[in-house]
């Protein structure tokens, strides 16, 4: 209570003065830390969590002039019918908290936002991608010790899933930092923390993470890679490469057969169709009510493996209908603002917003991460969609 009250004390400081860019520096490093699993550190993440929930909304409330866009109500309104019906869940003290923490991201965001500039916004981007290289430096370098044993990477986290899913939500940022960055410094960073994460998620085993960090790069490569610089693009594959094929070397011939069985399209779904089985079973119950946002994680020893159905099952028809539109809106904000601007700077970050995007819905077919009331994916998905839906781009573009 006492690191929120200097913090809130901070803020408040920091937003008489105007100091708009140390505000936003703040909010994406402590949002990007979020889920990060160091060793040590559970609790850090946690109030980490918490602030920068603190952060944005006080924020947000000195920002009194509020200009929502369409997709964020429509998120709010996921949020309002997993709300309604919190008292059917499971575990309720634990599920309000869940709740309440996603009400206040999911209203708040866009309070903090609207008025920015996309100069502040960059400088979120930027943080944002420091940050990724961070978080792949410090997950890459337990993975020596792995090279040897046929089991998933995991990193530091402590499952294996959510370190991918982390991970391959931050590829694009560190993408587009390596890419569409003047700053050389920034640059180099942001090398280092790509090509770290995607050799760590190719070797991790984790296909729903690899797929989503790989679909997110597509925009940001056609946008970003020109023929200006395909010589220096061409020069970081090779060396990308010959990373993969060091580490490669240094693996045993289980961990190789481990990975090629992983990678396999005989492989399956992992049992995912039996756990879908048992989830429209539990949703066909009563399709159309509620039970609460959380109350899936306590229908299955398992997660249903599926963000949709999770909304479906949490929050409704109604809140699955939201959830979906608001995923809708966004696509379509960024696809028209790339149509009417020319301009290469904001067509890299709709780049980077679109190749999220479509890494976050490809994610939701197969994991629940996107239905958790707090994560970095859910972050990230709504401060994207903040951008792209502050009217000051429309202006630009």
């Amino acid at each position: 209570m006492v690191i929120l009250v200097l913090a809130g004390t901070l803020l408040l400081l920091l937003a008489l003065y105007k100091h708009s860019h140390i505000l936003m520096l703040l909010l994406a490093l402590s949002a990007a830390f979020v889920g990060s699993t160091i060793p040590g550190v559970d609790n850090i993440s946690a109030l980490l969590r918490w602030l920068s929930i603190f952060l944005i909304f006080v924020f947000g409330v000195l920002h009194g002039r509020m200009k929502v866009s369409p997709g964020l109500l429509l998120f709010w309104g996921y949020v309002f019918f997993g709300l309604v019906f919190l008292f059917r869940a499971i575990s309720t003290n634990w599920q309000l908290q869940r709740s309440l923490l996603l009400l206040v991201v999911a209203v708040a965001i866009p309070l903090a936002y609207s008025n920015e500039t996309y100069k502040s916004l960059k400088l979120s981007l930027v943080s944002i991608s420091i940050v990724a290289t961070i978080f792949s430096l410090v997950n890459f370098l337990p993975l020596f010790t792995q090279l040897s044993e046929a089991v998933r990477f995991s990193g530091y986290s402590k499952k294996a899933p959510e370190f991918a899913m982390t991970l391959g939500g931050l590829l694009p940022f560190t993408f587009w930092g390596l890419w569409g960055v003047n700053h050389k410094g920034i640059r180099i960073v942001s090398a280092s923390g790509f090509s770290l994460g995607l050799v760590s998620l190719i070797l991790s085993g984790q296909r729903t993470g690899t797929i989503v960090g790989l679909l997110s790069l597509f925009p940001l490569l056609f946008t970003l890679v020109n023929r200006r610089n395909i010589g220096w693009f061409m020069l970081f594959i090779t060396a990308l490469l010959l990373l993969g094929y060091v580490l490669i070397q240094h693996s045993s011939v289980e961990r190789m057969q481990f990975l090629l069985e992983r990678y396999s399209v005989d492989s399956g779904l992992s049992d995912r169709e039996l756990i879908w089985e048992k989830s429209f079973s539990e949703i066909d119950a009563n399709p159309l009510m509620g039970r609460g946002i959380g109350a899936a994680e306590n229908v299955l020893s398992d997660s249903f493996h599926n963000a949709y159905l999770e909304v479906w099952f949490n929050t409704g028809l109604l809140g699955l209908v939201f959830f979906l539109a608001s995923q809708v809106y966004f696509i379509y904000r960024i696809l028209y603002l790339r149509r009417i601007s020319n301009d290469l700077e904001i067509r890299s970050g709709l780049a980077l917003a679109l190749g999220y995007m479509i890494g976050f819905i490809f994610m939701c077919f197969f994991e629940s991460t996107g239905a958790g009331a707090s994560n970095v994916n859910i972050l990230l998905y709504l401060f994207l969609g903040v951008m792209v839906s502050n009217h000051h781009l429309v202006e630009l573009a």
